[in-house]
């Protein structure tokens, strides 16, 4: 069987930035492994695979080429803003997917004239978790010193649909220079039950933007996720559950040092996560499973 599949750059407008996710439209019946493997084929680290759904407008199933996971945000972004652009939402300003992590509004913003701008989905009420992990472990699987991270910080993880591990790192440099471990990380995220790092700096390239972050997941089967949207989400929770940053509506750099620039924004009000972005197309393809 052939399925046709889509490439498509999340949180930026740009061909060769963001974060490249598979998109299967009206997905036909395939089974976990065949699902893998078509993100395995098109070389990303999340594919959506959308369903028809009882229960919402939606299904949307989530593979990275290792594992299922519950809940997607750059994967989501690049599926509902293409559905968008192909009209097959009907100028919906919002729709429901269902997850893994919950059946899920996904708001579709339009700009005065009409035309499409950004997609903004709503994650899962947050969940944190305070946990004890030894700050010249993790500083050394990262190979930086342990003055590189910031360790004032509340050490929690948290949860917007999938578990990440918040670092704050003192410097853009030091963000810049870390060498990961890949085999050591994947260790550590599965003593402390988290999908991946997400490192983090204070020192931003734009001056409107919060911070600037790498994700590390080799858990997931990817290394490092250029843009990602659940663990931004997490992050930001965290950040303003902590009272570490007051503004509720925020921009997020990621990408960058590895050349995958991209723009995140997330709104929270209260317990309401939304992340969102714009997506570009960059290529369709039939893979045979």
């Amino acid at each position: 069987m052939n399925v046709k599949t889509l490439k498509i750059n999340a949180f930026t407008d740009l061909l060769d930035s963001g974060n490249p996710a598979g998109v299967v439209l009206d997905s036909p019946v395939l089974n976990d492994d065949q699902m893998k493997y078509i993100s395995k084929a098109l070389v990303v680290s999340e594919t959506a695979f959308v369903l028809n759904s009882d229960l919402a407008d939606y299904k949307t199933r989530f593979f990275s080429p290792e594992v299922e996971v519950n809940l997607c945000g750059h994967a989501t972004i690049a599926t509902f803003f293409t559905m968008a652009l192909q009209g097959k939402l009907r100028k919906k300003n919002t729709v429901t997917q269902e997850t893994k992590a919950g059946i899920l509004p996904v708001d579709i913003i339009y700009d005065e004239k009409g035309t499409l701008d950004r997609v903004m989905m709503t994650q899962k009420k947050p969940v944190y978790k305070d946990i004890h992990f030894d700050i010249s472990k993790i500083a050394n699987v990262l190979n930086i010193s342990d003055d590189d991270i910031d360790d004032s910080l509340p050490k929690q993880i948290v949860s917007t649909g999938l578990y990440c591990l918040p670092l704050c790192i003192k410097s853009f440099d030091a963000l810049k220079k870390i060498n990961p471990d890949f085999d050591e990380i994947k260790k550590i995220c599965s003593s402390l039950d988290v999908g991946s790092f997400h490192l983090f700096t204070f020192e931003t390239i734009e001056e409107d933007s919060v911070y600037h972050a790498r994700a590390l997941a080799p858990l997931y089967g990817i290394n490092e996720d250029p843009v990602t949207g659940t663990s931004n989400g997490a992050l930001c929770s965290y950040l303003i559950k902590n009272k570490i940053v007051k503004d509720k509506h925020l921009k997020c750099e990621q990408g960058d040092i590895i050349g995958r620039s991209g723009r995140v924004y997330v709104e929270i009000d209260n317990d309401l996560v939304k992340v969102g972005g714009r997506a570009r197309f960059v290529e369709e393809r039939e893979i045979e499973v």
